[in-house]
């Protein structure tokens, strides 16, 4: 199993996905008067820029996101190890691929329109966006290592 290229990469888009449970920044939105940091756990709010990282921060709100990452996690993980079921491992591939684009695009999409925080002055990408960004592409080539697994397959059965 772990000879496969496509394990490599679905163990990469879990590590990736793991760390994000840290409590990496994933989006910053500096105020008037505060500063208010956005992680899986939820919007946490600093008293000032200068303190963000070291201050103490209090809860505002909770977050679902946190919920969706250990459950994606997981279902990474099952769709690596359905490996003896070439077929059903591509339909998940395939759902990894996607859930996880979508996922993306709608944090985009949340963090960028100010519907996280409405009185935001800016908005600042953390790490925590960058490894969800830098994970897509691992995703895609999961897929793509299971789709040419399944091609030689389909390939080799042609040939008995």
């Amino acid at each position: 199993m772990i000879q496969r290229i496509q394990t490599v990469y679905f163990i990469i888009v879990m590590l990736l996905l793991s760390s994000l449970l840290s409590g990496v920044e994933i989006f910053g939105f500096p105020t008037a008067k505060n500063y208010l940091s956005y992680s899986v756990y939820g919007i946490q709010q600093f008293k000032s820029v200068a303190s963000a990282p070291h201050g103490k921060a209090e809860n505002i709100q909770g977050s679902l996101l946190f919920y969706f990452v250990i459950v994606f996690v997981l279902f990474t993980y099952y769709a690596m190890m359905n490996y003896k079921n070439l077929k059903k491992q591509f339909r998940l591939a395939r759902l990894v691929m996607l859930i996880y684009l979508i996922g993306l695009v709608l944090l985009l999409i949340f963090g960028s329109a100010g519907l996280l925080v409405s009185n935001a002055v800016g908005i600042q990408l953390g790490w925590g966006y960058y490894i969800c960004v830098v994970g897509l592409p691992f995703s895609y080539f999961a897929f793509k290592g299971v789709k040419k697994d399944k091609e030689i397959l389909e390939s080799l059965d042609r040939l008995r």
